[in-house]
């Protein structure tokens, strides 16, 4: 099995540690949970050739991406290695969740580990979601793709996380708040299109301010192994809606795809969705 690892700051050494009874500095800024599923996740892919021979991808420009996410993928060895990877991987999210005496919950935006689970105190220390396709056969040659990501607070304040995380996908607890089915969503590999109430990002209201800007937004539809991003130039905005006149179809996720596989689409055809659906790409 691989180390839990003490949260350090980043671009520090991955150093594992025993698991000990020992707490932060009150007068410190409050870190999300004593060990970090980053530092944790960076043990995980040194385990192998195979992990460490990936890169890091979706390089999220706008706050809150470039603080508190991070997107990893590689090649696996062959079918079994990768489920047996999702598999190591969600027990290493649980094991890192139980010693920060957290919860994992299951969203449609992933499955987050939170403190006080179901109680108005609630609050999310992490998010993990773990995917593999094939749809890339030619460039992994043994195995299907394999993508991991999280979602982590480092240094910041506790509010500015909380905030930060809601952008990210974390819904803050409420009775009428509705829970995903166990074990569907770690393996899910979209983002859904954000609701219109949801709280935007430095990216969300860029895209809004910037009629003529080129995003792109994925589409993975229900009970099908793969979606699609659609590209094109910001036409028009109204009411927390973004109408894009959309000029390109790719296959999978562009934001973790090794590479753009276009496919058929209209000369151009418009699509109108909540800002905090699209995202920025080239």
């Amino acid at each position: 099995m691989f180390p839990l690892a003490k949260k350090l700051f980043p671009f520090s050494l991955v150093i594992p540690l025993l698991i000990s009874g020992c707490s932060s500095d009150p007068d410190t800024v409050r870190r999300t949970g004593e060990y970090s599923f980053y530092d944790s996740t960076q043990s995980f892919i040194a385990l192998t050739d195979a992990r460490r021979n990936g890169a890091v991808v979706d390089k999220g420009m706008f706050y809150p991406k470039n603080t508190f996410a991070y997107t990893y993928r590689y090649c696996s060895d062959s079918p079994q290695q990768a489920a047996n990877d999702i598999a190591e991987y969600q027990v290493l999210a649980k094991r890192v969740c139980d010693t920060n005496n957290g919860q994992l919950i299951n969203q449609a935006s992933g499955t987050w580990c939170v403190v006080g689970a179901n109680t108005p105190n609630e609050q999310p220390l992490f998010s993990a979601k773990i995917t593999s396709t094939a749809l890339w056969a030619d460039l992994c040659l043994d195995g299907p793709f394999v993508t991991l990501r999280l979602n982590e607070n480092t240094q910041a304040n506790q509010s500015q996380w909380f905030e930060s995380a809601q952008v990210l996908g974390y819904e803050p607890y409420s009775p009428l708040r509705k829970m995903a089915p166990a074990g569907v969503t770690m393996h899910a590999i979209n983002q859904p299109a954000s609701p219109a109430t949801a709280p935007w990002g430095d990216e969300s209201r860029y895209i809004y301010s910037s009629v003529g800007a080129t995003v792109c937004l994925y589409d993975h539809p229900h009970q099908t192994n793969m979606g699609h991003t659609y590209r094109g130039q910001v036409f028009s905005v109204n009411d927390g809606l973004v109408k894009v006149s959309v000029k390109d179809k790719f296959r999978g996720d562009i934001r973790t795809a090794p590479a753009l596989e276009k496919v058929n689409w209209h000369r151009s055809s418009y699509i109108t969705a909540p800002a905090n659906s699209w995202f920025v790409c080239s």
